[in-house]
């Protein structure tokens, strides 16, 4: 008699009632969206990380330049095909003849020196920067880790007119986004308001919205 009393006393102690089972059920399904939301900061804060990086590569590249031949490698504004003073974020040729020059006469998209139709040289072919095949595009743009809309690429300024400042007179390019202002008319639109002493400046959108009214939502050298 007690044996058998004894097997469903035990049997019914461990086993889990409907109730428990839907609130571990709750408690994985709580934990899984913690897991993901965590994965999916890492990875944005990785590819934030990931276009600092890029940027300050470029602006070294370009600083290295003008160390090299004493100008920025800016050619002519009268002149298709060429790399300017500012190229902003949806301009690819630009970009690209640019990228072109810094690695050393070489496509970064390719590995191929085949010439592109610019006007800058870099006459010594010396290798200011080294991009791999996935951090460019087709046209040899470097390109934004994270944006996925408009903004695909980056935006640089150089002191072309060797003023030596960035974004307010006497310098006459591009004026630089104020991003300590920390709203939408800092550094978006026509207000602007930042400088740099720098001779070249790289910034980028990495909210990938061209609203973005937070400063930090940006990446930028300056």
């Amino acid at each position: 008699m007690k044996r058998s009393l004894a097997r469903p006393r035990f049997s019914k102690l461990s086993s889990f009632t409907l109730i428990e089972l839907l609130v571990v059920i709750a408690i994985i399904a709580i934990l899984a969206s913690v897991i993901l939301y965590a994965g999916g900061a890492a990875l944005k804060a990785a590819k934030r990380a990931k276009a600092a990086n890029m940027m300050t590569q470029i602006q070294t590249a370009a600083l290295g330049y003008y160390t090299e031949y004493s100008v920025y490698p800016v050619g002519s504004a009268t002149t298709s095909a060429t790399s300017p003073a500012n190229i902003s974020d949806s301009d690819s040729s630009d970009w690209g003849n640019l990228m072109y020059i810094l690695c050393g006469n070489i496509n970064p998209s390719t590995g191929l020196s085949t010439p592109a139709v610019t006007a800058l040289t870099n006459s010594r072919g010396i290798s200011f920067l080294t991009f791999r095949t996935t951090d460019v595009d087709a046209n040899n743009a470097p390109l934004n880790p994270l944006p996925t809309g408009t903004e695909i690429y980056f935006n640089i300024a150089m002191d072309a007119d060797y003023a030596g400042v960035l974004g307010t007179t006497p310098s006459t390019f591009l004026k630089l986004p104020n991003f300590s202002s920390g709203t939408t008319s800092g550094f978006t639109g026509t207000t602007y308001g930042g400088s740099s002493t720098a001779g070249v400046a790289v910034w980028a959108n990495c909210n990938g919205s061209t609203s973005s009214a937070n400063a930090n939502f940006w990446v930028h050298t300056y």
